[in-house]
């Protein structure tokens, strides 16, 4: 199995950002969540779909008062065109970013720049939250049951950055990566996820995987400079109002 293969891919993101709940029924896969935004609450769909299965998942969604929100895969071109005849209209596409665990791992951080530390300090969490990652998203961390840490980054002895990250079938998955914006284009994004690369090398995972919406073009472009590379994407549909 290999990380081109998008069912791994999203496997993995279920399994180290999970949903309150999950729920599969004919042609969908269905997350329940009160809050911790759309990759916890969208739909997926299982196999081919088309426009006669998409009531079935919109009746589910509908009974847990979620918006009807669709996560749609790079290959999914038939189910893309129903939701869009449907009323749907494409939001947050995606990239999916891969590199080598023992790639990024070469070369080290600084001292005292990066630590990884689980449950993350309370630093770490005013950190998320000032800078755009709820208090609902954190306790998203918490349902996780597979290895996982936070990395914790500081630059001049003051907290710099933050984020998540846990392992699945050899996939070091990192979600939450926030630099603080005092602290910004002084080489903490990279710091973080070199050690991210170090943590997920003696974890066993083969390969760090981070996502990206397109429109995050600072995030983009700290992946690319990293060497990673862009192996899959995805994007929502959610109904017009």
């Amino acid at each position: 199995m290999t990380l081109e293969n998008d069912s791994y891919i999203f496997e993995a993101i279920d399994v180290t950002w999970p949903a309150e709940k999950f729920l599969e029924i004919p042609k969908w896969r269905l997350r329940r969540s009160a809050n911790g935004g759309k990759r916890v609450s969208a739909a997926t769909a299982i196999g081919p779909t088309d426009f006669s299965d998409i009531k079935l998942a919109e009746n589910k969604m509908a009974q847990w008062h979620q918006d009807k929100l669709f996560m749609i895969k790079k290959n999914e071109i038939i189910l893309d065109e129903a939701l869009s005849e449907s009323g749907y209209r494409a939001i947050d596409p995606t990239n999916i970013w891969s590199i080598s665990s023992k790639t990024l791992s070469i070369e080290k951080t600084p001292p005292v720049t990066a630590f990884t530390i689980f449950p993350p300090l309370a630093i770490q969490r005013e950190l998320w939250r000032a800078n755009n990652i709820s208090s609902s998203r954190i306790e998203i961390m918490d349902r996780v049951k597979t290895n996982k840490t936070t990395i914790f980054g500081r630059i001049n002895a003051r907290p710099a950055a933050s984020a998540f990250v846990a392992v699945s079938n050899k996939v070091a998955m990192v979600h939450a990566l926030v630099v603080d914006q005092k602290c910004r284009r002084q080489g903490m994004g990279k710091f973080v996820m070199q050690k991210v690369g170090s943590w997920a090398y003696q974890m066993g995972a083969d390969s760090v995987v981070a996502l990206c919406t397109e429109k995050n073009y600072s995030a983009n472009i700290l992946y690319k400079s990293l060497g990673m590379q862009v192996i899959s994407k995805y994007h929502y549909r959610l109904i017009k109002t």
